[in-house]
């Protein structure tokens, strides 16, 4: 009986020991495409090192929205945004800002207040929607910015998503009203389609998103946006603010990384895992290696 007892006492030791061992886990959430994907990992593998704990990415956050209601509950602890999509989208401010710094001031202070989040300082890029032509149509029609369209849209088409047609701040109403010309038609389909539409000639100006891939794959041009059509869409890192008062390592790890991603670089990365078909993790380990941030 005392034997029983022995064992039963050395079992609860046991677990309890277990339990007091096990490293705190922080939930990275990343929407559901290569780029959250990659800056997911290069952050995991950075607080797995460098502050000791433990990480699992949540991959399939499928908006911005969903994104920030995970972080509001702690189903996830960090996260990464864009300017312009949290400026008008979770702060609901109904005109362009006037320019990054003030937005991103903004985006600071309201996400202190109101959520008790930090939002960081930007990664370097920026991932923004861009008016897109083949390489050849560029070089034809000597177009380095969108202003360079006027003259020919009347003969061009113009290939986006609905949504994109019908957003009221920098959707094609404000287009219109921007720059002044409109394209002899519009055609919407997924976004996901827009860059094959435009290498293939069925359309002619596409609105792309700056930072993907297939930019690179289809040799496209964005053509410079030189009225501010669009807010700026700089990316950071987003994160609970109990997390960074319990573990002040994540946020030396975040910091660490503040500038140094720029747009071609993030294309570049975008187009190892999109096209090349390398695994988010290791495009994003071998990043980090060669920055110095990680050891190998």
């Amino acid at each position: 009986m005392k034997m029983m007892k022995w064992l039963a006492v050395l079992a609860c030791s046991v677990i309890i020991l277990a339990g007091c061992s096990k490293k705190e886990t922080v939930k990275i959430g990343a929407q559901t495409f290569s780029e959250q994907l990659i800056l997911a990992h290069m952050v995991g593998l950075l607080v797995k090192e460098k502050a000791g704990l433990d990480v699992k990415v949540v991959s399939d956050l499928s908006s911005t929205s969903f994104n920030h209601q995970s972080m509001l509950n702690n189903d996830v602890q960090i996260s990464f945004r864009y300017v312009g999509t949290d400026y008008t989208g979770t702060l609901k401010i109904e005109e362009q800002p006037k320019d990054m710094e003030s937005a991103l001031k903004t985006l600071q202070e309201r996400f202190k207040s109101d959520f008790q989040q930090t939002w960081f300082p930007p990664l370097g890029f920026e991932n923004t929607y861009g008016f897109t032509v083949r390489q050849e149509l560029a070089d034809e029609l000597k177009l380095e910015t969108v202003s360079d369209l006027k003259d020919a849209a009347k003969d061009l088409s113009l290939g986006t998503d609905q949504v994109w047609l019908e957003r009221p701040f920098d959707g094609y109403p404000a287009f219109i009203e921007k720059y002044g010309f409109e394209f002899a038609k519009t055609f919407p389909m997924e976004v996901g389609l827009v860059y094959k539409a435009v290498q293939s000639k069925d359309v002619d100006v596409v609105i792309a998103y700056t930072t993907d891939a297939r930019l690179k794959e289809y040799n496209l041009k964005v053509l410079a946006d030189d009225k501010k059509l669009f807010p700026p869409y700089q990316a950071s890192v987003v994160a609970r603010d109990d997390l960074l008062k319990k573990h002040p390592a994540v946020k030396e790890v975040i910091d660490s990384l503040e500038g140094k991603i720029d747009t071609e670089t993030m294309t570049a990365l975008n187009y190892q895992v999109d096209v090349k078909l390398e695994e988010p993790e290791q495009v994003a380990k071998q990043f980090l290696i060669e920055k110095g941030l990680l050891n190998g």
